[in-house]
């Protein structure tokens, strides 16, 4: 893919939606006040915090000053994504730079909300799963060998699962350097493979397919698909024009696919409405939402009203697959300790009696 912007562009890091959505809500308020681009530019770089955001909105300021439209200083600046350039190009050309910047703005605190709550969703468990690891190998090493002395005191000795346990919580402790090198090497690798686009690419793979996962992914990426229709049909952009901007937005593989046969209907003539009911891309009740948006010539709020419906269905099944995840690893927990202190206990007890 080659680079669109000018020669001189300086190469930005893409802004994340939070950001996004902040910059997008401090020039909605600079066009209803009235003020220039150049004046909020200059407002919001005097009120930055770090030298980063100083210069880059600097540099705005500048390519304002010199009389370069928005979405120019923008594409020289750096930093936002091409759905955003592409619905400012035509907010400039429409004149509703101020509403364009109100969509943007609520596109991207949905996204920030659809991310926040899927950080949750895998930040929950993998804590979760750390804590049972934990308790487990403290048991193994710590409290077994203590179990042991007691069993040698009375003249017995660990037999069973419990001399299984004893013997895998000796290797641990002998090994703990090693194992401690191998935990770390996992985590580099991981942090190695989100940060190369390969890595981010069979991670993304992975949450599309797992079983878990894969109605998530999907719904996550139609409601990112409702949220930019709402966006661009809402600022004055053609269906067909639309859905080629949308596309590259879709990130799961099912989603785009139906998309992508959608735009190849309406690109040979079909309506927007009978392409998507046979593309099978919403449910009845969705699509019903939509046939009336149609029909009243509200296409955009219906689009937009689906989206909204897509992120709440799924916040709920992200906290059902959360919901499912803590007592499951509760259980296996409880069944591990459970099984530990049991090889021990009973025969301890068992012991005992015959002294």
């Amino acid at each position: 893919m080659t680079d669109k912007r000018p020669p001189d562009a300086v190469r930005q890091k893409e802004l994340a939606p939070s950001e996004l959505s902040l910059l997008f809500s401090n020039l909605e308020l600079v066009y209803r006040s009235g003020l220039t681009p150049a004046e909020g530019f200059d407002i919001l770089g005097q009120s930055a915090r770090d030298a980063a955001s100083k210069d880059w909105l600097g540099r705005l300021h500048d390519s304002s000053v010199s009389g370069l439209p928005l979405t120019e200083s923008f594409e020289r600046a750096g930093g936002v994504p091409a759905y955003a350039l592409s619905l400012l190009r035509i907010g400039e050309e429409t004149g509703r730079l101020e509403d364009t910047c109100r969509s943007l703005r609520e596109y991207y605190d949905r996204r920030d909300e659809l991310a926040q709550a899927l950080r949750a969703a895998l930040v929950y468990p993998s804590t979760m799963a750390l804590m049972v690891f934990a308790v487990v190998v403290i048991l193994l090493t710590q409290a077994m060998p203590v179990f042991d002395q007691v069993f040698s005191q009375l003249g017995f000795e660990l037999t069973g699962i419990a001399a299984g346990l004893l013997d895998a919580g000796r290797a641990l402790r002998s090994s703990a350097l090693l194992l401690s090198g191998l935990l770390a090497a996992l985590v580099v690798a991981v942090l190695v493979v989100r940060a190369a686009p390969p890595g981010r690419r069979l991670l993304h793979a992975l949450y599309e397919h797992a079983p878990f996962t894969r109605g998530i992914s999907f719904k996550m990426a139609l409601q990112h698909f409702c949220v930019a229709m709402a966006t661009m049909l809402g600022s004055g952009l053609g269906a067909d024009a639309a859905l080629g901007l949308v596309l590259p937005l879709v990130g799961d593989a099912r989603a785009r696919e139906k998309v992508r046969q959608v735009r190849r209907g309406v690109d040979a003539g079909g309506g927007l409405r009978a392409t998507l009911e046979e593309s099978g891309l919403f449910t009845p009740e969705e699509m019903s939402v939509l046939a009336i948006g149609f029909r009243t010539g509200s296409d955009a709020q219906a689009f937009d009203q689906v989206g909204a419906s897509l992120a709440a269905t799924t916040e709920r099944r992200l906290g059902r697959l959360v919901g499912a995840i803590e007592p499951a690893l509760v259980g296996v927990m409880c069944v591990l300790v459970g099984i530990i202190l049991l090889s021990v206990m009973l025969p301890l007890l068992g012991a005992l009696s015959t002294v």
